[in-house]
């Protein structure tokens, strides 16, 4: 396999099926018309990118099925911190996926957002977490509308140091958990919420 083809992140905490993710999304999938399948992949890019905080999206690839790369694009490219793979010479986006899941070097921290139950397996024989594109859209709708309410009802000083509550409930809605997460991932998100609630101050 050519090198340019290859898996370009072993270390992602979110590998996402893009098509797979883009038909269980209500917002941005094929019941609202994008126009063309490039606009629809772009959607998804966007909202990923508005959804994800900066540094989660530069932890993040995201696959799609593709015999070629769109025009003026190569079968790889970072699209603003967040790896966005054409499974250019894979024949099928689970092949790279399971690619990219077989390389990881750290798959518990490893959230594979997929339906297909070919990618899910893989991802349970390097026990990393496996979960349903419907269900992980959900959640994190759900997280990010909960955390701009609280954005505009909070006027109170962050806290100094996080709960364990806190981050153990942050990293469930993420299709997380605290055994799948090691201690520089849990601290990194521990860093990411404080610079959060220090912008709104």
């Amino acid at each position: 396999m050519s090198k340019s083809h290859a898996p370009q992140s072993t270390s992602s905490v979110f590998l996402i099926d893009g098509y797979n993710l883009w038909w269980a999304s209500e917002d941005i999938g094929p019941d609202n018309d994008t126009g063309t399948l490039e606009s629809a992949r772009q959607s998804l890019i966007n909202w990923l990118l508005e959804t994800l905080t900066p540094e989660l999206a530069a932890k993040t690839v995201l696959v799609f099925d593709a015999k070629n790369p769109p025009k003026n694009r190569t079968s790889v490219y970072t699209y603003q911190g967040l790896i966005v793979h054409f499974a250019v010479g894979y024949g099928e986006a689970d092949t790279l996926m399971e690619e990219y899941i077989d390389l990881h070097t750290a798959p518990r921290n490893l959230t594979v957002v997929s339906s297909d139950h070919r990618v899910q397996r893989a991802a349970k024989r390097r026990r990393a977490q496996a979960i349903d594109s419907n269900l992980w859209y959900q959640r994190i709708n759900y997280e990010m509308k909960a955390k701009r309410t609280a954005q505009k009802t909070d006027r109170s000083k962050p806290r100094e140091k996080l709960s364990e509550i806190e981050v153990t409930a942050w990293l469930q809605k993420f299709g997380l958990d605290q055994h799948g997460a090691g201690e520089a991932l849990q601290a990194e998100i521990e860093q990411e919420l404080k610079h959060q609630r220090r912008r709104r101050r």
